[in-house]
């Protein structure tokens, strides 16, 4: 059985992708789609807003795809296999606090 330092080290190692990469999609996608906006003439547009509108699907794309994270919670359920409902729950749930992250950073640089 794993030590608690050990389960720790591996849910950080599991949890931390799918933070960064949907708060750099929520930015990114904010910030440059509100530019793409003004480039086609439709006024300046609030980065923070757009960025929250694509919020979920940064965190498909942080957690690998729609639907295969939640299809890979539904057999683990199903199977009584605990580490894999863990693991793709951290998964989830991390990519989405780094969306909304995303969000709230712009927000905040929007208001300043």
């Amino acid at each position: 059985m794993q030590t608690l330092q050990q389960a720790i080290n591996k849910t950080v190692q599991t949890g931390l992708p799918p933070f960064f990469l949907a708060l750099g999609v929520t930015i990114g996608g904010g910030l440059l789609g509100s530019f793409g906006l003004w480039l086609a003439g439709k006024g300046p547009q609030d980065p923070a807003q757009t960025a929250y509108r694509i919020r979920i699907w940064a965190v498909a794309i942080a957690i690998g795809g729609t639907l295969t994270a939640l299809e890979n919670l539904e057999r683990g359920v199903f199977a009584r296999a605990l580490p894999a409902i863990v693991r793709d729950g951290v998964a989830i749930v991390t990519a989405y606090l780094g969306a909304q992250t995303g969000y709230w950073l712009l927000t905040w640089l929007v208001t300043l």
